[in-house]
């Protein structure tokens, strides 16, 4: 797995655990400073993995198929 799938793949697995609290928050009535502050640390967490895949794209923009995906 190259570096770059592993950050999509990183990525992924925070939108599922963004969801998830999401539903727990939902299910507490939007009542839990708690899970509300974790929505916010997992959207920065999120947000900084996706600007990091972002710059690591634009220094590159060939895949391993051997294309330019420009």
């Amino acid at each position: 797995m190259s570096d770059n799938e592993h950050l999509m793949d990183e990525i992924l697995n925070s939108d599922v655990e963004i969801i998830e609290t999401v539903r727990q928050l939902i299910q507490e009535d939007w009542d839990s400073e708690t899970l509300k502050q974790q929505i916010s640390d997992l959207l920065k967490i999120r947000d900084d993995m996706v600007a990091k895949l972002m710059t690591s794209e634009n220094n590159h923009m060939e895949c391993d198929c051997g294309h330019s995906h420009e």
